[in-house]
């Protein structure tokens, strides 16, 4: 129990100091990458934005530091013989490292719950804190649509001449109701705008416009209207027709499905955004398979090469591991690949890849 516990305070000591070390070398790069930009806004642009940069960079860099942390820890204790002192003693390679193998799928659920609680915030935040940047000239955030047809369902559908999701408004609205695939309402309005009031239900409010009713026995009842709230009759909230979080790293899983639902209502193309939704319970797996490989390279002791040489084996490792995952994921966007298998094909390869080194070096 003291042996575990005291391996296990190495490796965490490890990689708390090596993550602080991590986060400071990469907010310094970025900084001096992107110091023209902040040369010319306020200081406190700067600081919110790397301080909601900072989650972020946490998730980023943890699968670095924590193999760095094993090869440092552990292969710092096998090559002055404690391993092999306590494996001699009759314990298991598997049983020693065991602790570390939890602590590692511990790091794995929290960087999960980091990117379903903090991270959708904090990348919305600095996503609209870069808006006015040259950034934002190469992948633009949308914020107003013209000339554009939304089907919220089988029920309803929409056609505006302009919409802003800034202002939550739009003119030139069209929005048509049906009953069992039968039209049953029609709305012709000049304006449109979104209430909320406080602590109710927000609601879409017609101006200056038609309503036109048509009837079973063919009749159509026409009056017009100065203001018009819709209310329950449509369910279409302002997100719908245009989300501010336009990327998966802003949304957590379930903001993503419930984009998914509305995109596929419209049949517009959903790959992007699943590929991002099965890769927001994937990813995190990144940081338990890391661990695995690492401890695989360094818990035993071998004259025949260094600490040096595993640590260029296993960052060469985790490189190629970057490259299948980044690959996995474009296939899935584009459709190569199914969007689960490629949020998940990087992990299953270098899963197995894990297990077979780990089986390996138990049997050495």
């Amino acid at each position: 129990m003291k042996f575990s516990r005291y391996l296990v305070w190495n490796f965490v000591k490890t990689l708390l100091l090596l993550m602080f070390s991590l986060i400071i070398i990469f907010v310094v790069i970025d900084f001096m990458g992107n110091i023209r930009q902040w040369l010319t806004r306020e200081t406190k642009e700067a600081v919110d934005y790397y301080w909601n940069y900072l989650p972020y960079i946490v998730y980023l860099v943890s699968p670095v530091a924590l193999l760095i942390s094993v090869i440092v820890s552990i292969g710092g204790m096998a090559r002055h013989l404690e391993m092999t002192a306590i494996q001699s003693s009759g314990r298991s390679p598997l049983l020693t490292l065991m602790p570390v193998f939890w602590v590692a799928l511990i790091l794995a659920a929290a960087s999960w719950w980091l990117s379903e609680t903090i991270l959708p915030d904090a990348n919305h935040r600095r996503f609209e804190i870069m808006q006015t940047s040259q950034q934002q000239k190469k992948n633009a955030r949308v914020k107003y649509k013209a000339d554009f047809v939304f089907i919220d369902s089988d029920r309803v559908s929409w056609f505006l001449k302009h919409y802003s999701g800034v202002t939550k408004s739009g003119r030139d609205v069209l929005i048509l109701i049906r009953n069992n695939g039968e039209l049953e309402e029609r709305f012709d309005a000049k304006g449109i705008r979104w209430e909320e009031p406080k602590n109710k239900e927000g609601y879409w409010v017609l101006e200056n416009g038609y309503h036109r009713r048509f009837a079973e026995d063919g009749t159509i009842l026409v009056r017009s209207f100065e203001s018009e709230i819709m209310g329950r009759r449509i369910r279409t909230q302002p997100e719908d027709l245009i989300n501010e979080r336009q990327t998966g790293d802003e949304m957590n899983s379930k903001m993503i499905s419930r984009r998914i639902e509305v995109l596929k209502r419209s049949g517009e193309d959903t790959k992007v955004l699943e590929t991002a939704f099965h890769f927001k319970y994937a990813g995190p797996w990144m940081n338990f398979i890391i661990v695995l490989i690492g401890a695989s390279l360094c818990h035993r002791f071998s004259r025949s090469g260094g600490l040096s040489q595993k640590f260029g084996v296993g960052v060469l490792l985790v490189f190629i591991y970057y490259i299948v995952i980044r690959v996995g994921l474009k296939m899935g966007e584009n459709g190569a690949l199914t969007p689960f298998l490629g949020a998940w094909i990087g992990h299953f390869i270098f899963g197995t890849v894990a297990i077979i080194m780990l089986y390996r070096s138990f049997r050495l």
